[in-house]
């Protein structure tokens, strides 16, 4: 039997107007879709979270 693609979602955040417009010409800049900006800080913050447990 084929794999089932995931499931998507949508994420609500509060944020400024100023963080939002930040955030999406930064991923502009870079060269990235905002999900993967996304995930890729989610990623660092896991990560970061991870060593300060050790």
């Amino acid at each position: 039997m084929p794999e089932l693609p995931p499931k998507t979602a949508n994420l609500n955040l509060k944020i400024t107007e100023d963080e939002r417009w930040e955030f999406k010409e930064f991923c502009v800049h870079h060269r990235m879709s905002q999900v993967d900006g996304f995930r890729l800080a989610f990623k660092l913050m896991k990560d970061h979270f991870a060593d300060e447990d050790n």
